[in-house]
């Protein structure tokens, strides 16, 4: 056997689930080979070095001179980096890796033909998902935030709170729509980054209608709610359809995963 066909091979063995004896069940059996599938990929380790680059440059404000627009400094930094950058593509590299890459090679499979829910699938791959995200971005944001605002004077120390909060919701809508989306199409990747680039990144923002439908506007709401902070210099959404949309977004995104995948045929289309 080639080394291919073995790298193939060793993921479609940990992609298969115990049916039968006292073994694993199903679930957990997913759930532990999507982690180490994972957390071996290199985009792991990109993720882990770009996450470097806030708390370098949250690092690099704090050691500024002066203690003027101190926190005009924090809600921007963390606004812009984290919320606008960081956030969505950490989400993007994690969310399109749990599932797209075993329907892009095929070895979904292995998963498709054993007597496991579709439901029971999405759900272990969006677990380790989710998990893995929220424990990557929620300390770097509360790292960040901390650095930027902990101990001055006049600095409210609720902003990092806030943004911590609101990152982990986020993240959690993020991650659910580009696991869809890994499932719907296999550039899932390249259609995520322009969802984040050009929806995110400029058109949702032009108009109130819009940012009803924006995961970086649920994200700044509930920020600010929680800090306290007028983080989004009454530009915002309120809170209460921040996190009811958040939900409505979450809950469409796995429903749509679920149903995608339960139309794939044994052979790994669909």
């Amino acid at each position: 056997m080639s080394g291919g066909q073995g790298g193939v091979a060793s993921r479609a063995a940990d992609a298969r689930p115990a049916t039968g004896g006292p073994g694993p069940r199903p679930f957990g059996a997913i759930v532990r080979a999507t982690t180490r599938a994972l957390l071996g990929r290199r985009r792991t380790i990109l993720v882990l070095l770009f996450l470097l680059v806030p708390i370098l440059l949250s690092l690099l404000a704090r050691a500024m001179p002066g203690t003027e627009a101190r926190e005009e400094i924090a809600i921007g930094l963390l606004d812009n980096l984290v919320v606008r950058v960081v956030l969505p593509l950490v989400s993007l590299l994690i969310g399109t890796a749990v599932l797209g890459a075993e329907v892009d090679d095929g070895t979904i499979v292995f998963l498709l033909v054993n007597p496991v829910p579709r439901w029971e699938i999405v759900a272990a791959k969006l677990l380790v998902a989710e998990v893995v995200t929220l424990a990557l971005l929620v300390p770097v944001t509360a790292l960040s935030g901390a650095i930027l605002v902990a101990g001055l004077p006049g600095v409210d120390a609720g902003i990092a709170t806030g943004f911590t909060v609101g990152v982990a919701v986020g993240a959690a809508v993020y991650v659910a729509i580009f696991v869809a989306m890994s499932v719907v199409t296999s550039r899932a990747l390249v259609l995520g980054l322009g969802y984040v680039l050009i929806w995110e990144g400029f058109l949702a923002s032009l108009f109130a209608g819009t940012r009803n439908l924006s995961v970086r506007e649920y994200t700044l709401s509930i920020a600010q709610a929680v800090s306290g902070v007028d983080i989004t210099a009454g530009q915002g959404i309120a809170p209460a359809v921040a996190v009811v949309m958040s939900v409505v977004v979450f809950v469409g995104a796995v429903v749509v995963a679920i149903r995608r995948l339960g139309s794939f045929s044994v052979t790994g289309g669909g």
